[in-house]
């Protein structure tokens, strides 16, 4: 009754690319030291797969000056589909399996997963070419894959260029192509045009958060140039773990200061403090005649200023 096989429930090439990505996942795994570099084994796998296949294509569609009329779909193409939702699809299980915490709701689920559909509609539709074409917008991801899987290859510089070109310049101009061409690719369908022009404002706004990222680096301040001539010494691990001693310190104790204070307060210390020192300046007013002859007797003079003077009899006993 249900003489249904797999491969025809499942197409072969999502099967095949999911349980290579699982293995290579497990593979890969164990020669990254952090989460975050696990979270994105899959990720550079895809990417640098799916930049790699888009690039004829991309050639073809920048020699024949945006005519999609030659590029037709393929075996190629319809495995490059697959392979991605492949992609989707394992990133989604191990991510809850090894990085939850690295699986976020928007680029995560939700992107995972419209895309899952996106790849199943285009594969429908006969449109696997284009969405093979428009994979050439997964350099930027492999960029920051790289660069995330080590921090030595980081360019902020060669992200946001990659990024602006391909999911800026590049996308506006295959939606402009899809919809001009759809008479001769995609049968007077406006879907390829209609998708292109949802997801750019997604790629907008991720530019826009990575140019907020530029500027707040530039107002952050910079470390001083060390002048030619001049040696300075590095400094050793345990002044580094005292620097952080006292940066975690100092918070403490200013609010051990703020609570001393509060205390003062609320016992009206500060308040004796000072009717103490009033009693004790009216003690000394009254008794200024004691005082002179305090100074009188050691030798020394008050005058008006208060400040104590020698006599020119003790400034004589000294010199002798």
């Amino acid at each position: 009754m249900f003489d249904v096989s797999i491969e025809d429930a499942i197409p072969p090439a999502f099967l095949y690319s999911f349980l290579a990505l699982i293995v290579a996942y497990h593979v890969f795994a164990p020669l990254c030291s952090t989460v975050k570099q696990r979270s994105w084994i899959l990720t550079t796998i895809s990417s640098a797969a799916m930049s790699l296949s888009s690039l004829p294509l991309f050639f073809h569609y920048v020699s024949s000056r945006g005519d999609l009329r030659e590029i037709k779909s393929t075996f190629w193409t319809e495995s490059t589909g697959r392979f991605f939702q492949a992609y989707l699809v394992a990133d989604l299980l191990m991510g809850v399996i090894y990085y939850r915490s690295k699986i976020n709701l928007l680029t995560g689920w939700i992107h995972h997963t419209i895309y899952i559909f996106i790849v199943g509609y285009t594969s429908h539709m006969g449109w696997s070419h284009l969405f093979t074409l428009c994979a050439v917008m997964e350099v930027p991801t492999l960029v920051l894959a790289i660069a995330s899987l080590n921090s030595r290859f980081r360019s902020d510089v060669i992200f946001a260029l990659s990024f602006f070109a391909t999911r800026i310049v590049l996308h506006i101009f295959l939606c402009a192509s899809m919809v001009a061409s759809r008479h001769n690719v995609t049968n007077d369908s406006y879907g390829p045009g209609i998708l292109m022009a949802c997801i750019f404002p997604l790629h907008a706004f991720w530019f826009y958060g990575c140019l907020k990222g530029f500027v707040k680096r530039a107002k952050s301040p910079q470390p001083q140039p060390v002048k030619q001539g001049t040696v300075t010494a590095s400094p050793s691990p345990s002044e580094f773990t005292s620097i952080r001693a006292r940066a975690w310190t100092l918070p403490r104790r200013r609010g051990s200061l703020r609570q001393a204070v509060r205390a003062w307060d609320r016992l009206g210390l500060r308040t004796a403090a000072g009717r103490f020192g009033d009693v004790q300046r009216r003690l000394r007013a009254s008794l200024p005649v004691a005082r002179e002859q305090v100074y009188a007797y050691v030798g020394l003079e008050m005058p008006p200023s208060g400040e104590p003077q020698w006599t020119d009899a003790v400034k004589t006993e000294s010199s002798l």
